[in-house]
């Protein structure tokens, strides 16, 4: 654990959580991927075209390799359908606005990610609701296939979702971190001034500078790939060690 204290920061009144490599590891689980392209597949032999098993594949990974773009590159919050449409379209598909077919595969899609789900990162759940206890918690995420309601579901089969007074995922917000929107829209729903607030995640360049550039704090996690140099106040890569940290952070008005 490396802590690097600065000035006399407020004390903190919200604190916001990464899910993926944060809360959750395994986002891209490859027991999961089967799961995905039968359903991408159902939906192209639904709009009248069977792919072979290669085609499909090439498909399917040039689907996660453009949404990697809009996510890097672009900082881009895309929904499930965006996806899914964008692979359509490759074959000259263009479905209708409402269009059951494509409803379907976001469901399904949305489905593995119970049917296959991410192991929760060791001392999590303790912590969470040892933090949820003493002050309000949001969670501040990018999405990957699977949509935010899908994380929810996970959350919720944790018993994790009450611990979270709001939950805040780039396909509903159109925007990816570090994407000032994205904190906006939590600091907004927590009802606090960003300076009173602390974001913990895993990606230096997402998490700790989104965080910092919007004038919130910042923590790292080093518990799935451990990083270098940061910006954050504190890198750890134990999940108590930092539950107590922030604990001893918390402004006393906090519930």
């Amino acid at each position: 654990m490396v802590s690097r204290p600065g000035g006399p920061p407020l004390p903190l009144r919200a604190i916001t959580f990464d899910y993926w490599d944060t809360l959750y590891s395994g986002a891209n689980l490859r027991e999961r991927a089967p799961v995905h392209r039968a359903a991408v597949g159902r939906l192209f032999a639904a709009h009248g075209r069977t792919l072979d098993e290669a085609a499909l594949a090439e498909v399917y990974a040039a689907g996660g390799r453009e949404s990697e773009r809009w996510w890097r590159e672009e900082h881009r919050g895309y929904t499930t359908a965006q996806r899914i449409r964008w692979m359509l379209a490759q074959h000259d598909i263009s479905p209708p606005e409402q269009c059951a077919h494509v409803a379907r595969c976001v469901a399904d899609v949305n489905a593995a990610l119970l049917e296959v789900p991410p192991p929760l990162i060791e001392g999590a759940a303790e912590g969470i609701r040892r933090l949820a206890a003493r002050v309000p918690l949001a969670i501040v995420s990018d999405t990957g296939f699977a949509s935010g309601d899908a994380q929810n579901d996970v959350l919720v089969r944790d018993g994790l979702r009450d611990c979270f007074a709001a939950t805040i995922y780039s396909s509903d917000v159109g925007h990816a971190k570090p994407h000032r929107a994205m904190f906006a829209a939590a600091t907004e729903a927590l009802g606090v001034d960003p300076a009173h607030a602390l974001h913990v995640g895993d990606n230096e360049r997402t998490d700790v500078a989104g965080a910092l550039a919007f004038g919130m704090r910042a923590a790292r996690v080093d518990f799935v790939a451990p990083g270098r140099e940061s910006r954050a106040e504190l890198v750890t890569g134990d999940f108590d060690a930092l539950v107590r940290y922030l604990l001893t952070r918390v402004d006393r008005i906090a519930p």
